[in-house]
């Protein structure tokens, strides 16, 4: 009988060891002030597929300007009716969007504010006035949708906030003042008494006329834009103090907007 013979095993081939570097106690140490700046690779692989990927119906970055129409809604909290007309300009500036829009706001009395007027009690409002409205917007997300109805083209879908400062200014305000005192009353952050004696005869029934000339108005707007550069814009803003800085009356108050404009390239 023939004895088997063990073949013999095969030992695993370790792979050669890098060389370690020598670090001598005379050695700098090694420098680290990079290492907080270090990004992994697929993060940074993520970016640059992200960014490439985002689809574009109307690029609203390369426009040289805007200019359209606007009219809106001023919910305020009184019996008052306000309704806003006007015209704005937008121009943008890198990935901000800046506006600058001329309004004119139209103050009606109810039935409810003629009924107050017969009592001893007032509410804070505005007569009919222009405003000037300095907005700027910073888009948070967008994006490509097409609508349910197929004819409906595809359209660029860009959900922005917006912060700006508003501008009052009411029809005979400055009636009987000096060329000066009208320069300082217009740049005045309150109307003066004697623009509120002014004021009186635009004052509606049951109305204590807001003395507030500047506004702070925050909010949110829904730009969609169209391939040829047609923007239709729904806005809501809202006025989050209980005064215009330093005139207290008209509490904060809701407003509601909605913009159409076309974007020139």
């Amino acid at each position: 009988m023939a004895t088997p013979i063990p073949t013999p095993t095969s030992t695993p081939v370790q792979p050669p060891q890098a060389p370690q570097p020598v670090v001598r106690a005379s050695d700098p140490p090694p420098d680290t002030s990079i290492d907080r700046h270090r990004t992994p690779f697929e993060v940074l692989n993520e970016r640059l597929l992200g960014s490439a990927s985002r689809a574009v119906r109307y690029d609203w970055r390369r426009a040289k300007f805007g200019f359209g129409a606007e009219v809106g809604q001023v919910l305020e909290l009184n019996n008052f009716v306000s309704t806003r007309v006007g015209a704005f300009v937008r121009v943008p500036f890198g990935s901000l969007l800046g506006e600058l829009g001329v309004v004119r706001v139209f103050t009606s009395g109810t039935d409810s504010s003629d009924k107050l007027g017969l009592t001893p009690y007032r509410q804070a409002g505005r007569p009919s006035r222009f405003e000037l409205d300095v907005n700027l917007a910073f888009p948070v997300a967008e994006g490509v949708a097409t609508a349910a109805p197929g004819f409906f083209p595809a359209t660029e879908l860009v959900l922005s906030g917006v912060a700006g400062l508003r501008y009052r200014y009411y029809d005979g305000e400055l009636s009987g003042m000096t060329f000066a005192d009208s320069l300082r009353a217009l740049v005045s952050p309150t109307l003066s008494a004697q623009e509120l004696a002014s004021l009186e005869g635009s004052r509606l029934p049951g109305m204590q006329i807001d003395g507030g000339r500047y506004g702070l108005v925050l909010g949110g707007t829904l730009d969609i834009y169209f391939q040829a550069g047609l923007v239709v814009t729904p806005r809501l803003m809202v006025s989050p103090f209980s005064w215009s800085f330093t005139s207290p009356g008209l509490g904060w108050w809701w407003e509601l907007t909605l913009d159409l404009g076309m974007m020139i390239k």
